[in-house]
């Protein structure tokens, strides 16, 4: 069985929201080998990264598949999306507030909150790709 991140362990279990910071924590400092705060935060914010490339690709097949006025309205959805996705970020990361673990919280949320924005894409780009 290949290698699961925290978020996709959490989603498995389906935590409320109050419990993911100290989920995240625990599944990554748990991982059997010694790792510096320096690393699990980078190791996070890679996983964001992925996350952020994938549902960049979804949002322009999305795009691609709209009319210009579908277009516009997309692009407004999305611009408040990317202003709730940061305030919810620094909203998670604020139980280490100043803390070196506040990094590791904020680049969780913002995967999380980024692979829910992908499901919610690909699910428009499924109603607008059926016959």
């Amino acid at each position: 069985m290949g290698s699961l991140d925290s978020n996709e362990i959490i989603q498995m279990i389906q935590f409320p929201r109050c419990l993911l910071i100290p989920a995240t924590l625990l599944f990554i400092m748990g991982e059997g080998r010694a790792q510096s705060q320096s690393e699990m935060n980078q190791k996070e914010y890679a996983i964001y990264e992925k996350a952020d490339a994938a549902l960049n690709k979804i949002y322009l097949q999305v795009l691609s598949k709209l009319d210009d006025e579908g277009k516009a309205k997309l692009k407004v959805a999305q611009r408040a999306w990317v202003v709730f996705r940061d305030a919810q970020a620094e909203l998670d990361a604020d139980i280490m507030r100043g803390g070196s673990a506040a990094p590791l919280l904020r680049a969780g949320s913002l995967t999380g909150t980024t692979r829910h924005r992908t499901d919610e894409l690909k699910q428009l780009l499924n109603q607008h790709s059926d016959p």
